[in-house]
């Protein structure tokens, strides 16, 4: 079995060519391709039981301006900790919320998401460890 830090690292810098969410699955699935001198790897990187997911384009005001990408650049891939998403609004909104467990950094958005496991070519992991 590998690290799981040293698998999420490769994913740095790396190009997203495919990529599906699955709602009625509670899925997110990814195809990444890491380009390193000669070399070029694939990985397929799966999230399940997605509970939530944030995507923000950009920060500010630059949120709101659209670009069409020439490639989707996966720039970082991180497990993150201690980070919480209330929405603020009427009563019925505010009771949603999440808790994101990964951030990936593409182009200059990020997309949040609150997962139960994550794999990578085919190697699972449990990121809530219970």
């Amino acid at each position: 079995m590998s690290n799981l830090e040293e698998l999420i690292s490769l994913l740095w810098g790396c190009e997203i060519i495919s990529y599906k969410f699955d709602f009625e699955n509670h899925t997110l699935a990814l195809g990444v391709r890491r380009v390193y001198g000669e070399e070029i790897t694939y990985f397929n990187v799966m999230l399940e039981e997605v509970c939530a997911f944030s995507w923000v384009n950009g920060m500010g005001k630059e949120r709101k301006k659209l670009y069409n990408w020439e490639y989707i650049d996966l720039v970082s891939f991180e497990l993150m900790s201690a980070t919480n998403i209330h929405i603020l609004g009427d009563d019925f909104l505010s009771q949603y919320s999440s808790s994101p467990n990964i951030c990936m950094e593409i182009g200059d958005s990020i997309l949040l998401v609150e997962a139960r496991y994550l794999s990578i070519n085919n190697e699972k992991f449990d990121l809530l460890g219970e």
